[in-house]
């Protein structure tokens, strides 16, 4: 019995060496953002009325949305503007609520993203709107 332990202790060592590298590796997850309406995610009782981007110098970007309350509630939703670059990362983002939209009327709000070669760097838009109530 002692001789198996001594040809094993070898083996177990490295299976002990080996558990601790591998609990050692970070996974590094990616996110991928998949825009199936444009790249918009709209809450179930808000509709995309408008979406326009309007470049303004090297350094500044402004994202106009407007959404609907389609129901004859009153609802809140909090918005939130990503510019993404040619791969898909955030190069900026900014979140704004809405507040009470009452039932059929529309919420307007301006984006306005400043920064040092935004512009270069800026490929698309996604807008994500999440209905609080």
């Amino acid at each position: 019995m002692v001789r198996w332990l001594r040809r094993c202790a070898p083996l177990w060592l490295v299976l002990l060496v080996v558990a601790a590298v591998a609990g050692a590796i970070t996974v590094q997850v990616v996110v991928e953002r998949v825009g199936l309406w444009r790249g918009i995610v709209v809450a179930p009782h808000f509709t995309l009325v408008e979406l326009s981007t309007t470049i303004k110098g090297l350094n500044r970007v402004d994202v106009r949305v407007t959404l609907r309350n389609t129901d004859t509630a009153v609802h809140s939703a909090n918005v939130t503007v990503q510019l993404l670059d040619k791969d898909g990362e955030v190069v900026a983002e900014q979140y704004q609520l809405t507040g009470d939209v009452p039932g059929g009327a529309e919420w307007t709000h301006v984006f306005v993203f400043k920064e040092k070669g935004i512009v270069e760097r800026y490929d698309s838009v996604f807008v994500v709107v999440r209905e609080l109530r």
